[in-house]
């Protein structure tokens, strides 16, 4: 994906979270009220855990490719590749597709979009069951009563990446809105930078993920001395 062609597409983990929150991969309403309820609990949990410990790609995807996902697509494309080992240090940072978007932006986007399109897949009356306020299930409910769509009752989710905004900008984005069969959860983002695997394989070595000299070789390199991460900070936006 390091080239995206396309502006409207699913990665792997994408579809592996479509069939997850699906009735074909839960089987069942309620075993897909299970699965919501699960998520919230994790999303509302350790932030450091939570993002590493995906039911989904678990039941769609090799071990081998939840790794690779993790530690090879989401970090560094999408996020700064030290950013889970220090969020505070790190989370100003972006990765490599938009190094225009600070990884804390990323991150917290994505987790507070998936939250509401769990809330609106739930539905009004299991929300109401969960203790969600009347005014929160209005405000969130509103564009839909307003088009005439059913709020009760439990929907799949669909997720989506939108490549809306020109390669260099700072623009992230989610939204989530419940039709009458699907809640669509879209991701917005700019058109990510063509990163090469040599570039890949430099910001390893550059961020003490990789080393390229045994131990005590005595030999160097000029990449495997880290250069100080010039911080590009993009304003949250609100």
């Amino acid at each position: 994906m390091a080239q995206m062609p396309d502006w409207f597409a699913k990665t792997r983990e994408m579809v592996a979270m479509d069939h997850f929150f699906s009735l074909v991969g839960a089987k069942s309403k309620p075993e897909l009220v299970k699965r919501y309820k699960a998520a919230l609990a994790r999303l509302t949990g350790d932030p450091q855990t939570y993002a590493k410990a995906s039911d989904a790609m678990k039941a769609k995807l090799s071990p081998q490719q939840v790794q690779l996902s993790l530690s090879s697509h989401f970090a560094p494309d999408w996020i700064h590749p030290l950013y889970h080992t220090n969020p505070v240090q790190y989370g100003d940072l972006g990765g490599l597709f938009w190094p225009t978007i600070p990884s804390r932006t990323v991150v917290g986007e994505i987790r507070d979009g998936v939250e509401l399109a769990i809330h609106k897949a739930l539905g009004d009356k299991e929300l109401q069951k969960l203790g969600f306020t009347k005014e929160y299930r209005d405000a969130i409910f509103a564009e839909e009563r307003g088009n005439g769509v059913d709020c009760d009752g439990v929907l799949p989710l669909a997720t989506s990446w939108n490549c809306v905004a020109p390669t260099g900008s700072d623009f992230f984005d989610v939204a989530a809105v419940r039709g009458p069969a699907v809640v669509e959860f879209a991701i917005a983002t700019p058109q990510p930078y063509g990163i090469s695997m040599t570039r890949r394989v430099l910001a390893k070595v550059r961020n003490r993920q990789l080393a390229p000299l045994a131990s005590g070789s005595g030999a160097t390199t000029a990449s495997s001395t880290a250069r100080p991460t010039t911080k590009r900070a993009a304003k949250r936006r609100g």
